[in-house]
This record gives structure tokens, sequence and C-alpha cells, in this order.
């Protein structure tokens, strides 16, 4: 049975092994779900980029994880682009958003290759898995090291001395057989899995992980971006000489978790003369960072609020 996801859904987390085990790997493309969401945002096309990216990393990484939650990728710097924030669930619903000075961005004609650290400065790299109140939070830091986001997932694995890991990211606009541009964003990740019983690692297993980490280099950007060709297509393309064996895909859609009423209890936690100083045209709006949805509270619904929730 054919597990690749058709060019037509949103966006596909497919996990894969290779070498009878001996390497596991996701492929992660969000096509409509990356145009859908920097689509909406409208950042500029470096800022757009980077976050593409990020979207894309923190599924690949989520992938290899069980909870029950959201997984969150964040990330802070000094430079232009100062804040990254994009989640998964465990229901597969993706969300992104970035702050930026835009008045320090490089130029539109460099900001498409511009680096990691020209855009982000120094900063860290943060991990966070939420699984709600009643369980503790797991979270993951590292310092930005490299030019790109996937080589600052290599130095985190190599430095929590977790399983080998290798990745490759792409983010571009691509052009459609009707000639518009749309967002297309992809991440291919493999991991050395342990030897069974603790045993060291053969020279089998030595040569299964650099063959897998071999092929991985050889996919182009243009390969991992081009919607006509299915998920099941390119690790055919990519590991065909070597076996593989497809596992369950995952359909990846937009979603947030923003409402009327989380908006209203944040209205609450401020003062009522603070709220109400920002009223404009007898209403107080609340936009969400992530999906630009805005929700209105009028002055009546504002004494409400302050009946509800007593705001002093």
């Amino acid at each position: 049975m054919s597990l690749g996801l058709s060019t037509d859904r949103p966006g596909a987390s497919q996990p894969f092994l290779l070498f009878d085990g001996a390497v596991r790997g996701r492929l992660v493309r969000l096509n409509g779900v990356a145009d859908a969401i920097l689509g909406r945002h409208t950042y500029p096309d470096a800022v757009s980029r980077i976050l593409g990216e990020a979207m894309a990393a923190g599924v690949a990484l989520a992938g290899g994880l069980k909870f029950d939650g959201s997984f969150t990728f964040q990330l802070q710097g000094d430079g232009p682009l100062h804040t990254l924030v994009t989640d998964i669930t465990s229901n597969h619903e993706i969300r992104g958003c970035a702050k930026f000075r835009e008045e320090d961005l490089p130029a539109e004609s460099d900001g498409h290759s511009a680096s990691l650290t020209q855009l982000v400065g120094s900063g860290h790299i943060a991990f966070t898995v939420d699984q709600g109140p009643d369980m503790d939070r797991y979270q993951g830091i590292i310092e930005l090291a490299g030019t790109s986001i996937g080589e600052c997932i290599h130095h985190y694995f190599r430095q929590s001395e977790q399983l080998e890991t290798a990745v490759k990211i792409a983010a571009g606009r691509v052009t459609d057989a009707d000639g518009s541009d749309t967002w297309q964003v992809a991440a291919l990740l493999v991991q050395r899995m342990p030897a069974e019983g603790g045993k060291k690692p053969t020279e089998a297993d030595e040569d299964a992980w650099r063959s897998a980490v071999i092929l991985m280099s050889s996919i182009t950007d243009t390969e991992l971006l081009n919607p006509a060709l299915t998920e099941e297509d390119l690790l055919r393309r990519l590991y065909g000489t070597v076996g593989g064996r497809l596992l369950e895909c995952r359909e990846l859609t937009v979603g947030c978790r923003c409402s009327r009423e989380r908006s209203a209890k944040i209205l609450a936690s401020f003062p009522m003369d603070e709220v109400r100083s920002m009223s404009v045209d007898g209403k107080v709006s609340m936009t969400c960072e992530f999906c630009e949805i805005s929700f209105d509270f009028s002055d009546a619904e504002l004494d409400d609020l302050e009946r509800k929730f007593g705001i002093l």
C-alpha cells in the first residue's frame, strides 16, 4: 500500500526505517501549511524563510517524541529578527509567528541569502514539550551555533550526546503550474538508532549510518520542495537502492489555539483603566500573533468582564 501523501494535501510527516531499523528518519513537507501561515503574515521573505525552516525543523524533531500536548521551537536573539515561535500539537496542528525590526533587516536583494546569524545575531533556540499543568515540562536550550537552523540542530545533538542526527532543511517560493508563487518548506532528518542491548556498533552499523547521511546529502533543495513529487517518490529516489520501510504518514494542518474566551481572560489580567485606554471607536481589539484573527470587545463587554473577573 502506498503511504505517500498526494500533492494537494496541506502537509505531511512521513517516518521511515532504513537498513533493517538501524537508521530511522522523517521527511516533512509542509506545502499548503507553510503557504497558509507565511502568506497570512506577509513577512519580508528573509523572515518567512527562517520561520518556514523552523516550522519544518519543529515537526521533524517532534516526530521522534511521544507526547500529548505541544512541542514548541522558539528562537531568540539580539539581531533584527529577535523572536520566532512555532509549535506543533499532538493533533498535528502547526502555527508560527515572528517579531522583527524591519528597518534593521538586510535589503530585500540580500535578505534571500542572509544567514541565520546575520538575521538573528547572538541568541539561543529552545525546544519545549508541554503536556499540560499536571505534567512536568521538558525543555532543551542551545546557543545559536551555525549559519542555519540545520547547523544549530546538528550542534544540539552533538552537545546533548543523544542520537546521532543529520538534517537537511529547505524553504523557498516555488512557481506553480498556474504561474503563482507559493511557499514550500521541507525537512529531511535521519537518526542512528542505538545498538540493541547497549552493544557496540558493528562495522555494518557504521556503514549503514554513513550511507544514510551520504545519500541524504545528495538531495537538492529543488527536489525537496518540488510539489509534484510525493514523499514516497522522494524517498524511493534517495534510498531505493538500500531498502527501507515507510511507516504511517501523518497529515499536517494549520491550527491555532486562540479564542474569544482566551482573549477575554488576557484582558481580565490587566487593570481596567489600562484596558479602556486601548479603546478605539468604542471597542478594544485583541489580535492573535499567530493567526492574525482579531476579537473585539465593546465597552459593555468590558463592564461584564470587570464584574465577572473583578478587574481593579
